[in-house]
């Protein structure tokens, strides 16, 4: 699959990282620059080989990882920071709305500020079910998010 996003030319790591940013959390972005014609299209082969890897990333592959707060937040962190980073990427490159992604780093980074070993250690309910999850190094946290909304 990623060897079908070089074939096409496309940015393959903003692609692959950031599809939980770009198809999970800036849908409304997305529409909203779509509408406007301001973002650059992929090939059809290539946007539906992202579709498949956003669809992936958004499944949670291991239910039953016991809670280890420090890589809980290590992970939890690393996906945010990813997120971050590549969208900020794909918003230079024009592959995504700047104001739409500039909205959802707002809400990326207080979630970033929110992820410690303090909060992860008070959790109860879906915030230690979302530290559960994350304490999995085969899930995102895009995924883990989306499966236990607190």
């Amino acid at each position: 699959m990623i060897n079908a996003l070089k074939a096409h030319g496309a940015p393959v790591a903003s692609l692959a990282l950031s599809l939980a940013l770009a198809c999970a959390l800036t849908t409304t972005a997305r529409a909203q620059a779509t509408d406007a014609g301001d973002v650059k299209s992929l090939p059809l082969e290539t946007q539906k080989a992202v579709n498949e890897i956003a669809q992936s990333l958004m499944q949670v592959n291991d239910t039953d990882t016991a809670l280890s707060c420090d890589k809980a937040v290590e992970n939890a962190r690393y996906g945010l920071e990813t997120m971050l980073e590549v969208g900020q990427k794909n918003a230079d490159g024009g592959y995504i709305d700047r104001a739409g992604f500039e909205a959802q780093a707002v809400k990326l980074r207080a979630a970033l500020a929110e992820v410690t070993p303090q909060d992860c250690a008070a959790a109860t309910g879906e915030k230690q079910a979302f530290y559960r999850c994350m304490s999995s190094d085969y899930n995102h946290v895009t995924a883990c998010a989306s499966a236990h909304r607190f």
